[in-house]
């Protein structure tokens, strides 16, 4: 019985073994792709690696993941990140690169709970109780392709404008994000310097036949919120007009 029990114990150490090998050899191999100095990933690839789930609602360009109990909510083109409803700041968004997301490789690892450790032309990622992740990079990916939608604020369509969302822009950068819910459905512009800011913007469609009846009640809460929002934090000159 003892040395039944011997074999046993064996087999399941060696069941181990190898699974734990299995997760510590995991590999994938992604495109070199830059922005702001910051190496982005595939978000899918990187966190199924380590058991998350990914959820993607196209409409709003929103990816939601859950692993272990936690969620994370990320917007394209949206600087802040939300992890169990807290938010984080993230210096570059999510992209939308050749119909796939990429997010900035290190607050992949931070948002795991793991390290990230790069080595030029290839990345570890440990995460506790997880396992570890190589991944390898090829150097033709190039720079991160121009964003055709390039917007201040995407998730105004989207979702309740914070506080926490406005904290730290300028007064006249807070004219724009105001403005740019109406510049999504072609509002013209009387205000020369909001005008070439907006013509500028390669999204952009100036349209005669613009009516505020087009936007959403909570893009018109969200307008609104902002414009109160620099009344209160600006009271000497109110709204910029100009920068």
């Amino acid at each position: 019985m003892r040395n039944l029990w011997a074999c046993v114990l064996s087999v399941v150490m060696v069941v181990l073994s190898v699974s734990a090998i299995a997760i510590a050899q995991q590999e994938i191999w992604i495109n070199r792709v830059e922005e702001g100095g910051r190496l982005l990933v595939p978000l899918r690839g990187i966190f199924e690696s380590f058991g998350a789930t990914v959820e993607w609602d196209d409409p709003y360009k929103m990816a939601t993941i859950y692993r272990a109990g936690d969620e994370l909510v990320m917007y394209v083109n949206d600087h802040n990140a939300y992890i169990n409803g807290q938010q984080f700041y993230l210096d570059v968004p999510p992209r939308l690169i050749r119909s796939r997301v990429h997010v900035p490789l290190r607050f992949v690892g931070e948002a795991l709970g793991g390290t990230v450790d790069y080595h030029g032309s290839y990345v570890d990622i440990a995460v506790p109780g997880a396992g570890s992740l190589t991944v390898y990079i090829r150097s033709t990916g190039g720079p991160a392709p121009h964003q055709s939608r390039a917007e201040i604020a995407p998730f105004t369509r989207t979702r309740q404008v914070r506080d926490s969302d406005l904290r730290g822009y300028s007064n006249w950068r807070l004219t724009l994000m105001r403005n740019e819910i109406y510049a999504r459905h072609g509002r013209r512009f009387n205000n020369s310097h909001i005008r070439s800011y907006f013509l500028r913007q390669s999204w952009y469609k100036p349209d005669p036949g613009y009516r505020e009846s087009r936007l959403s009640r909570l893009e018109r809460e969200n307008g609104e919120y902002i414009r109160d929002y620099q009344v209160m934090n600006f009271p000497v000159n109110g709204p910029a007009t100009q920068p």
